[in-house]
């Protein structure tokens, strides 16, 4: 799902050069850095195993791939591709210097958008202290300043280091809608919200899908963490989503925590709809390096695959 709408700054490239300033990099690292907020699970950029997670539960067994890590690196993928066109506009603003610059304010554009004819483009970046906002704005060709609408907005407060601090980013889907614009990907949504922590260990991404309609679809969120050692979290919720046999829906929660060189270890919990009162359904699976299961057990059955102590340690996530 690449938000192919944003990447309407291509027009960028057109930009004319210059240098940095100092003041200049310090508005440019208040923008998120792929290489910190992309989720960074072992195998997640191979290729899907054949079946993938659509495998039969029953089959499944010890050695066998892991349906859980399959669900992990759907989940994974997903989140990489839903921030793969912010960041990507990001990358194309960081490579050029900006068109005006003021004590605290910096314009990329206007420029005549080619993907839209009749319209401009710009993108502001405004300072307060250690407090920056920027916005991506379009208008009519020839309209007046008050018909600049915004696309996208974000905020980044700084801590005091290269990246440090906390932001969050809102992809304003509705609103670029009812311009005409097309959304790609995204034709379901009202707002793709994106919050994030970079201050200290773990880093901490949440991914929120606004749906436009709760009849059209469920919300649904994404939050991931790493600390520096290699260790990952994904964790995955779905509300009002029809899981069980039985027509009612349930909520779907899905976290899994890996290293980066001896698997990992998930664990699903669905409850209400068609879950019966006053109880939890849980699966537990744990993989190994090469994805095959090592260990499994779920609430409703007797049996459990494997050992529980083949299982990786990532305690140091539970703090």
């Amino acid at each position: 799902m690449r938000i192919s709408w944003l990447l309407l700054l291509g027009c960028l490239a057109a930009a004319c050069g210059g240098n940095f300033s100092n003041d200049d990099l310090e508005f440019l690292n208040a923008l998120p850095a792929r290489e910190d907020l992309a989720a960074k699970l072992p195998g997640s950029e191979g290729t899907v195993s054949e079946g993938g997670s659509r495998q039969h539960a029953a089959a499944l067994a010890m050695g066998e791939r892991s349906s859980l890590y399959e669900d992990t690196r759907g989940a994974s993928d997903r989140f990489n591709r839903g921030l793969d066109g912010l960041l990507t506009l990001l990358e194309n603003i960081r490579e050029r210097p900006p068109t005006t610059r003021a004590p605290d304010l910096r314009v990329w554009g206007p420029w005549p958008d080619p993907r839209h004819p009749g319209h401009e483009v710009r993108f502001l970046m405004a300072r307060a202290a250690e407090r920056f906002d920027y916005r991506l704005q379009y208008r009519p060709r020839g309209s007046d300043e008050a018909a600049w609408w915004t696309a996208l907005e974000g905020t980044f407060q700084a801590n005091g280091g290269l990246r440090e601090g906390e932001g969050l980013v809102r992809l304003l889907v509705a609103e670029t809608k009812a311009h005409g614009f097309d959304v790609g990907g995204l034709a379901n949504l009202a707002r793709l919200d994106i919050g994030y922590q970079t201050r200290e260990p773990p880093i901490h991404v949440r991914m929120r899908f606004v749906p436009a309609s709760s009849q059209s679809a469920s919300e649904l969120l994404y939050a991931y963490r790493e600390l520096p050692s290699g260790l990952g979290e994904m964790g995955f919720v779905l509300e009002d989503t029809d899981v069980l046999p039985g027509g009612q829906k349930e909520k779907l929660t899905i976290l899994s925590r890996w290293t980066r060189d001896r698997g990992g270890v998930g664990l699903v919990v669905v409850t209400g709809g068609d879950v019966p009162a006053g109880y939890t359904a849980t699966h537990v699976e744990c993989w190994d390096a090469g994805f095959r299961i090592t260990y499994r057990k779920r609430s409703w059955e007797t049996s459990v695959v494997g050992d529980a102590s083949a299982c990786p340690d990532v305690s140091a996530l539970e703090r």
